[in-house]
């Protein structure tokens, strides 16, 4: 058994249990789960700014899990921020919350909706969609016009909007797949996936199972991202980052 490291890149532990519920929720139990935060990093990832703040600690996590033995590195924000840099500073496969999300959801069904929580976060949500290739697979964006400190103080409204949304998603904009772009606890999974007769993807247990998978490809078959042109990592020593 092998650790796979889920980095909440916030400076704060107030993610961490959920993180671990989701994942307790959907693992195989073959690899450990240990989830970290970032030490005096930023209150969440709405902002390019606080993105490229929380990089150079995320990255230090990961490269100090990987050299402890872990088979893959899990970044938990849906932005992806620091996906294609980890990938190349790192050996051990890299997964993208957002990236497995829409890669699992294109294999559910012809055509996926995004809810997001503010409306701020869609041009970097589609602009990682066109690099992934998927930009043709999206039926809408749904906005619940809530951030995340929103989101955690009123999760009664936070319930009610997804529910809302996820239907108008599917009777509106023809979505086959829900992807909820932030981890939803048990109870309002639950009760959506009873409301709107459509998959809805929790994006913490598509990074989970994505990652299980990756951690046991690499492992077994030595399989990880590729080390040359894209994800090329500068010469060691070269610039010391």
């Amino acid at each position: 058994m092998a650790d796979i490291l889920w980095v909440n890149p916030v400076g704060s532990p107030d993610f961490d249990e959920a993180t671990l519920e989701a994942i307790r929720s959907a693992s195989a139990l073959r690899h450990r789960p240990v989830v970290r935060h970032l030490e005096g990093g930023p209150p969440h990832l709405e902002y390019h700014l606080y993105e490229h703040a929380a990089l150079s600690p995320m990255l230090a996590l990961m490269r100090e899990a990987e050299a402890s033995g872990a088979a893959a590195g899990i970044i938990g924000c849906f932005y992806d921020g620091g996906l294609r840099e980890l990938r190349e500073a790192l050996t051990m496969p890299v997964v993208g919350m957002g990236e497995a999300s829409v890669l699992l959801a294109a294999t559910l069904g012809h055509r996926f909706s995004i809810l997001v929580g503010r409306r701020k976060w869609i041009p970097k949500m589609a602009d990682n969609l066109t690099v992934t290739g998927l930009m043709g697979r999206l039926a809408s964006f749904r906005s619940l016009d809530m951030g995340i400190p929103e989101m955690a103080r009123a999760p009664e409204a936070f319930s009610e909007r997804v529910i809302a949304e996820s239907r108008s998603a599917v009777e509106e904009d023809g979505a086959e797949v829900v992807i909820l772009s932030e981890l939803v606890p048990p109870e309002i999974r639950e009760r959506a996936l009873k409301e709107v007769p459509m998959p809805l993807l929790d994006p913490g247990v598509a990074a989970w199972k994505w990652a299980e998978m990756a951690a046991d490809l690499y492992l077994s078959h030595g399989l990880s991202h590729a080390r040359a042109f894209g994800y090329e990592g500068p010469p060691r020593g070269e610039y010391p980052v």
